[in-house]
């Protein structure tokens, strides 16, 4: 599956922002509603895979259809043995083929677990139809889920680092803004945000035109090394700005956290295949703390959600840091004592507040400049 197979769609219900990504593996009402209700063990593994599946009425029950790339169609048909089955969607049989609509010649069994059939031995096992049709797919092409995951997790990734924060249901997912961004043109300029870096991953957007600022520059997602991203966070004068930097390491997939656990499991696999008696160990071992490491990832991103929400201006800036060459004061005290035109000073007794004079003697006031 492509980016482009994917639309970002957002949307301003009147308490926030929303973003949805919709796509082939996206579950469906169908899932759970009308026909669908009885195939969803059987639909929704196809889907992710990034298939276009569906649920109609057949010769004689409901059948699962699924469109392949090269355009021929997968149809999986319940076979019940003796009648209709107890449990809807679980029958005594499976048989599935592949055919084409415009080509009479192109027609095969896939899979044939009647008494009669190759598979008979495995009668109504979904399991062992999953394994037959996900064979079939691969022959033809067809994404894997790590694949089709991959992709989706690049638009979370994009949402991520624009500032959303993921909302995880039982039956969906979505993200949103921080519920304490209530500024409209903020609000704006994250939704922008969001949009370009989306676009320049190849994904689609959908959305009313006003959440989006059509004539500001098109932005592409921020890189930094880890010693930037301490840096910005230790100087970070709002929540806002620790969180994008944050999102560096929490992002979903590619953030810097997920890589580490990613190149742990890839060691423990290459660990395993070294041929010592002690190998296996050392491998198992990696693989735990992968998996713990993983664990705390996602304490870390939810972490993440509530300071995003927080949305707030940080109380003090005052900490040990690179001196300044001519004052020797921290040069962050020194930004954290400029004023702009939008904000006042409170005097805190800092003897870096003496520093910021005006030249030839003229005095400045501790409060704004205007």
């Amino acid at each position: 599956m492509q980016p482009d197979q994917l639309i970002v769609r957002f949307t301003d219900n009147g308490f926030g922002v929303t973003a949805h990504i919709h796509g082939p593996d996206t579950p469906s009402d169908r899932d759970t509603t009308g026909p669908g209700r009885r195939y969803p063990h059987v639909t929704r593994p196809l889907a992710q895979r990034g298939l276009e599946t569906g649920v109609e009425f057949g010769a004689d029950d409901y059948v699962v259809v699924a469109g392949l790339p090269d355009g021929t169609w997968l149809t999986i048909s319940p076979q019940p043995e003796y009648g209709r089955p107890e449990v809807p969607g679980f029958p005594d049989a499976w048989l599935v083929t592949r055919d084409d609509p415009d080509d009479p010649e192109v027609f095969e069994v896939v899979y044939d677990s009647t008494p009669n059939g190759p598979n008979a031995r495995n009668g109504g096992s979904v399991p062992e139809l999953l394994a037959a049709v996900d064979e079939q797919l691969d022959s033809l092409g067809v994404p894997s889920r790590d694949q089709v995951q991959a992709v989706r997790t690049g638009a979370e990734s994009a949402l991520h680092r624009a500032g959303f924060v993921p909302i995880v249901r039982v039956h969906e997912t979505h993200h949103r803004l921080p519920t304490a961004m209530v500024d409209p043109v903020e609000r704006q300029a994250a939704v922008t945000r969001a949009a370009d870096y989306l676009r320049a991953g190849g994904y689609v957007v959908a959305g009313p035109a006003n959440l989006v600022n059509p004539g500001r520059t098109q932005a592409l997602p921020p890189s930094r090394s880890l010693a930037q991203v301490t840096e910005a966070i230790a100087g970070a004068g709002h929540t806002r700005d620790a969180v994008e930097a944050l999102s560096e390491l929490t992002a979903p997939g590619d953030g810097a956290l997920d890589r580490v656990v990613g190149v742990l499991q890839e060691t423990a696999s290459w660990w395993e295949g070294l041929g010592g008696a002690s190998d296996p160990h050392y491998a198992a071992r990696l693989r735990y703390i992968a998996t713990m490491a993983e664990g705390y990832v996602q304490e870390v991103r939810a972490m993440r959600g509530d300071l995003a929400d927080r949305h707030t201006a940080h109380p003090s800036l005052a900490r040990p840091a690179v001196q300044s060459p001519v004052s020797g004061f921290d040069a962050r005290v020194l930004a954290a004592l400029s004023t702009s035109s939008a904000s006042a000073r409170t005097l805190t007794g800092h003897p870096a507040e003496a520093v910021p004079a005006s030249p030839a003697g003229h005095g400045r006031s501790a409060g704004p400049r205007r």
